[in-house]
């Protein structure tokens, strides 16, 4: 049987969700059906780490003008870069991933007559808070000027909807765990409360620094760890340190995987207060952790906690805190709303099912 040659690309390999997600899709395809390419840029620089990561892909090409940032001159580099590519590789199918990516990507795919074309967003450009409004409207654009090149694969039930919106045609293939198994706690004193992932403005870090000030202030033997780096990390430390907290808060910068989840399994509480997000990863990973999660009340979000069943949505930082606290002083609600997590993440966002159902797509 010929196999089916899938390239999957994106800008944005490394460290954080996106990244994990593709590495794990080169990895977990089945090598008897596909053959595997990836067309990449990293935002941390480390483009040998992250084709490691994606050990999977039997081939690997570096594009460093596929930037996340628009840029003319880099921008036309891509998309000629990315043609070429796609003429010489002649893919049966290209998956294209993030909001660069996805755009010139598709009008790459589309010049170089590529079979079937694939987009996931991991959460739409135009709806980055960091962004001024006419950037905004200029990725809002841009994406409904390419929406009718190839299909949406949705990471989550709430941006299937914005990509319905844009008139694009649409799958929901929801992002999975990509732990093994269900993780479990690690026993300790006192009570840890905690987040995780790339400290950016979309995980909204003054907000969590906050709330880490008013639950020190108003609980005993707390204390609380960010877990990640990122370019808002120097700004994060100063701010702790000229309120005096670094003593109880701990940011450990960029961490081993397996140094990451050693933190993780040591938190009574998982806090998620982003501005905007497509399925974070690290809210699944939480939940697999039997960890009670108090997010921000945004659509990624209600896509994987129940509000009062897995964890708390929380309209504002007021709110944030209240649920917080009420967490904090309940050991059996934790329990209750931990192991009601555990099971909807196994029944729910299984990295096995997501792969077989993009196998079932890539092979229509």
């Amino acid at each position: 049987m010929t196999k089916i040659k899938i390239l999957q690309v994106l800008e944005c390999g490394g460290p954080g969700g996106t990244g994990n997600q593709v590495a794990a899709i080169c990895n977990g395809l089945d090598p008897s059906l596909f053959d595997v390419g990836l067309v990449f840029n990293t935002r941390d620089g480390n483009p040998d780490e992250y084709r490691q990561k994606a050990s999977g892909a039997k081939t690997a090409i570096h594009v460093p003008e596929l930037t996340r940032e628009i840029s003319p001159g880099n921008d036309l580099a891509a998309l000629r870069r990315l043609k070429a590519i796609f003429k010489a590789e002649k893919p049966d199918v290209v998956h294209l991933h993030s909001s660069k990516a996805g755009f010139l990507g598709r009008l790459a795919a589309k010049a170089a007559r590529v079979p079937k074309i694939y987009y996931s967003p991991h959460g739409y450009g135009f709806l980055q808070q960091d962004r001024g409004n006419a950037s905004r409207q200029l990725y809002k654009s841009l994406e409904k000027l390419v929406s009718r090149i190839g299909e949406i694969v949705a990471v989550s039930p709430s941006e299937a909807e914005l990509a319905q919106t844009l008139g694009a045609k649409v799958h929901t293939v929801c992002d999975g765990y990509l732990g093994e198994g269900r993780a479990t706690l690690i026993p300790h004193d006192g009570t840890m409360v905690g987040g995780c992932g790339r400290l950016t403005a979309a995980r909204n870090p003054d907000a969590f620094v906050n709330l880490c000030q008013r639950l020190t202030d108003s609980r005993n033997n707390l204390r609380c760890v960010w877990i990640g780096g990122g370019e808002n990390e120097p700004a994060v430390r100063q701010h702790l340190e000229n309120m005096n907290m670094l003593i109880k808060v701990e940011v450990t910068g960029w961490v081993s995987p397996e140094a990451a989840q050693e933190k993780l399994r040591g938190l009574d509480l998982f806090v998620h207060y982003s501005r905007w997000d497509g399925l974070a990863n690290s809210v699944l990973e939480a939940m697999a952790h039997g960890l009670p999660v108090v997010a921000s009340d945004i659509p990624a979000n209600r896509d994987a906690i129940i509000h009062g069943e897995t964890g708390y949505l929380a309209k504002n930082e007021v709110e944030l805190l209240e649920y917080c606290l009420k967490l904090v002083d309940n050991r059996s609600l934790r329990k209750k709303l931990g192991d009601a997590g555990q099971e909807r993440v196994a029944k729910v966002f299984s990295h096995q099912d997501s792969l077989k159902r993009l196998s079932d797509l890539y092979r229509r």
